[in-house]
């Protein structure tokens, strides 16, 4: 007796609408993170002053933030040890140095920088040779060359600590809105006979390489109004010109100190001469 034939069964799928998958879910996601981040961006510019955008400006530019405000009329919180005063005799009854603004806007300075320096090892190194110097007319940011890590010999290269000193100092300085000049030192080591460069043109050229630092690192071209080659005329260490502290670079900020307001005396009412009486000609006499 022949075997049935084996019966082949074919199951067919009714067309629906099944499950599509998680694919929507991230196109979702991204979507709501893209708006979540619209209006972020809209509610900050919204409720943020020109000086807090500007800083937030300086930090996608530099990767450094300050901490606070820089407004010259806020008064310091602190007066560090490193800021030095230079001498002159206060008038009587007009205020500190350390109350004028460059006072204050030094201690402000200081003590971002120290902030900063707190995060980054490499800055921290750099900021042990760094003085900044209240002036009669403004301060100075000076970063002294005692280790050999801010300059590269006879080179107007600067070295990476320095530079990235200057990048943190970029945004103090453009807040403040001060005139900047920018100075260059060298030691008294000569350059060979027949050199084309001395050390004027070498503390030029690093005082010019700071400038292009400091305003790619956001500070306005127009703030920056000298660009000055000192040479080795002004050692740090008068009694040793080749000492490495001589090698230096200076951020001059020009804040007027403001002049003592003074009442001028009120000159007394004087009255006009008296003019003489004019007499009226006697009438003739009738005969």
């Amino acid at each position: 007796m022949p075997e049935p034939s084996a019966r082949r069964i074919i199951k067919k799928k009714v067309a629906g609408h099944g499950h599509h998958g998680g694919a929507w879910k991230v196109a979702y996601a991204d979507f709501v993170t893209a708006m979540m981040a619209l209006f972020m961006v809209m509610w900050l510019l919204a409720s943020t002053d020109a000086a807090s955008r500007k800083e937030i400006s300086n930090y996608f530019r530099t990767g450094l933030l300050p901490i606070g405000d820089l407004a010259m009329g806020t008064a310091a919180q602190t007066t560090p040890s490193v800021v030095e005063v230079s001498a002159y005799p206060p008038e009587p009854g007009t205020e500190s140095i350390h109350d004028t603004p460059a006072g204050a806007m030094a201690s402000k300075i200081k003590s971002k920088l120290d902030k900063l320096a707190s995060y980054d090892d490499q800055l921290a190194k750099v900021m042990k040779n760094v003085k900044i110097m209240v002036k009669e007319d403004g301060l100075v940011i000076e970063a002294v060359d005692n280790d050999g890590m801010l300059f590269e010999v006879a080179s107007a290269n600067l070295k990476e600590p320095l530079e990235r000193f200057l990048r943190a100092l970029a945004p103090l300085v453009s807040m403040t809105g001060a005139p900047v000049e920018l100075y260059g030192h060298t030691d008294a080591r000569p350059f060979a006979k027949g050199s084309t460069m001395s050390n004027w043109d070498l503390s030029y050229a690093r005082a010019a390489a700071a400038r292009g630092i400091l305003e790619d690192a956001g500070v306005p071209a127009k703030m920056i109004t000298g660009v000055i080659a000192r040479g080795a005329t002004e050692l740090h260490v008068p009694n040793d010109p080749l000492a490495a502290a001589n090698r230096r670079l200076s951020v001059k900020l020009t804040i007027a100190r403001p002049a003592d307001t003074k009442v001028a005396a009120v000159p007394p009412i004087v009255p006009p001469p008296a003019q003489p009486a004019v007499t009226a000609p006697a009438a003739p006499a009738h005969h």
